[in-house]
């Protein structure tokens, strides 16, 4: 009997995104399962948490899961596009905000251009 093939399945994760590190990307890696003999399904055998049996773990196979972890991250692209992309309008929307303040409120955007971030006294002569 022939070893049946490894799938895979990319997960991305935003926890390692900050704000103030803009140029940090988010966490890639993939999770693997067994191709089922029917191909309908990925299978998973592991020890239960008491460590008593073993216990299989399936799923209905998608097109995320791939045949190497190369295609499987490609398979998520789409989706971590159409977030980059939502993020994008994102920045659009307050940015106008801020313009429709400025437009309706003019003596108070005058005034918040005027002042001064408050940053560390460290080397600004305060």
């Amino acid at each position: 009997m022939s070893e049946r093939p490894t799938m895979y399945r990319a997960w991305i994760g935003f926890q390692s995104l900050s704000l103030w590190h803009p140029e940090s990307p988010a966490s890639a890696f993939c999770s693997s399962m067994t191709l089922s003999p029917c191909g309908k399904y990925v299978e998973s055998t592991h020890r239960s948490l008491d460590k008593r049996r073993w216990e299989t773990t399936r799923e209905d196979i998608s097109e995320y899961w791939q045949p190497t972890q190369a295609k499987a991250m490609a398979a998520v692209a789409p989706r971590l596009r159409q977030i980059g992309e939502r993020l994008i309008r994102q920045a659009d929307e307050l940015e106008q905000a801020a313009e429709e303040e400025r437009h309706d409120r003019p003596a108070l955007a005058e005034a918040a251009d005027a002042s001064q971030p408050h940053g560390s006294p460290i080397g600004s002569g305060e």
